[in-house]
């Protein structure tokens, strides 16, 4: 369980930082065009304007993003915080799902199940 804990953390925190490196504007532009927005969208071409919209939906979460990894960082209750952070990842997707092509959405089912299926296995160990 806890190495699952440490997968859904981890994935959490790459959303975040990237959402909050572009509202900070620490990329480069060469940076901005290379960097993913989730890795649920790896292995997809996104336009400029995908990227745009996907971002608007990171960053209306940002802040219970950001209060999440928070109350983790000072020792709220653990299970609580991936209760909300499974929730909030729940909410999301959909959102993410629909900005996508009728071609990409197989590819971003496929990149959630494999995610789903990384934490499933890692939650046995």
């Amino acid at each position: 369980m806890k190495a699952f804990r440490v997968v859904a953390l981890g994935a959490l925190l790459l959303i975040a930082g990237a959402v909050t490196a572009r509202a900070q504007g620490g990329a480069s532009q060469q940076g901005q065009a290379s960097r993913r927005p989730s890795p649920l969208l790896d292995n997809m071409m996104l336009t400029e304007s995908q990227k745009s919209k996907i971002e608007g939906i990171q960053r209306k979460y940002l802040p219970e993003i950001q209060a999440i990894s928070e109350s983790m960082s000072n020792g709220g209750d653990r299970s609580d915080a991936f209760r909300k952070r499974n929730a909030l990842l729940e909410k999301m997707q959909p959102e993410i799902r629909a900005v996508l092509t009728a071609d990409q959405q197989p590819v971003f089912d496929r990149n959630v199940a494999e995610m789903r299926a990384r934490m499933e296995q890692m939650s046995k160990q």
